[in-house]
């Protein structure tokens, strides 16, 4: 089973490594309850101001979603970090199943926007379209660079293609609305490549390292059970794993990588201290 996309890994090797596990351990440990585990190292590179990132998307031999993870910054559902994370767990959780170029075929649907470069219609704009031509599209995509995601400015009439679904407030938008969830148009998309609607999708959500609490696994369930109102879960649906971390805030690398410097530092001036001159 091959995967459709990966995320190169960082390592510490030597007596760099020697210095990160100290520094790490010296470091105040985040509160642990019953139920949460302190958060584990990204695989998905989380950037500062993410609100989460799915990656590490898999697929069967045939080409169905087979599993993906999505990582959230530690303490995601706080209202000051996030005033709607269940709006979140549905978006990711789309991209997850299907709603992304890398899966091959949701990819081989994807065509340049009609008029893309004019008309307020951004170069490079894309669109999900069933028969790979205008009277086909379902959905008006971002471009390339911006990732896989509906294009809020798509107002479904002229001179964008003619869709009759104004995409304003759409989950699927690369920023948050709050209060919004999946509906029809976004799971048509995913019904057209993937079939959904005549198998049923079975998701089964792994919390790794224990890092989400009962509340955050509330969330994802949340999500799961939005994505099943479209397509049950039957005997034989196929099956998916969406894994979900909280991972250390972007600031909390940075501290790390500071107290490695000054303790690098340290080291340094100790050694030259005790050289005899």
């Amino acid at each position: 089973m091959a995967a459709s996309s990966s995320k190169p890994q960082a390592m510490f090797g030597g007596a760099l490594g020697s210095v990160l596990a100290v520094v790490m351990l010296a470091l105040p440990a985040a509160p642990a309850t019953a139920d949460e585990n302190p958060p584990v190292a990204s695989l998905c590179g989380l950037g500062a101001g993410n609100t989460a990132v799915t990656c590490l998307f898999t697929a069967t031999p045939a080409g169905l979603p087979f599993s993906a993870r999505t990582e959230y910054p530690d303490n995601f559902d706080a209202p000051a970090n996030n005033p709607d994370p269940l709006n979140t767990a549905e978006h990711e959780l789309f991209h997850a199943i299907g709603f992304t170029a890398a899966y091959n075929l949701f990819a081989a649907r994807l065509i340049a926007t009609p008029g893309a470069g004019a008309n307020g219609i951004p170069a490079g704009s894309r669109s999900y379209s069933t028969n790979g031509a205008a009277n086909g599209i379902l959905l008006v995509l971002t471009p390339q660079a911006q990732g896989t995601h509906a294009d809020p400015a798509a107002n479904g009439a002229a001179p964008w293609p003619v869709t009759g679904y104004n995409q304003n407030n759409d989950i699927m938008q690369p920023s948050q609305v709050v209060g919004n969830r999946l509906n029809a148009s976004d799971a048509a998309v995913l019904n057209n490549a993937f079939g959904w609607a005549a198998t049923g999708i079975q998701i089964n959500v792994v919390n790794v390292g224990g890092t989400l609490d009962a509340a955050d696994m509330q969330i994802m369930n949340n999500a799961v059970a939005a994505v099943n109102a479209f397509w049950p879960a039957v005997g034989k649906s196929p099956v998916f794993t969406w894994s979900v971390a909280e991972v250390p805030e972007p600031a909390t690398w940075t501290f790390m990588l500071v107290g490695i410097a000054s303790l690098g530092a340290s080291i340094r001036r100790r050694t030259q201290r005790a050289t005899p001159g």
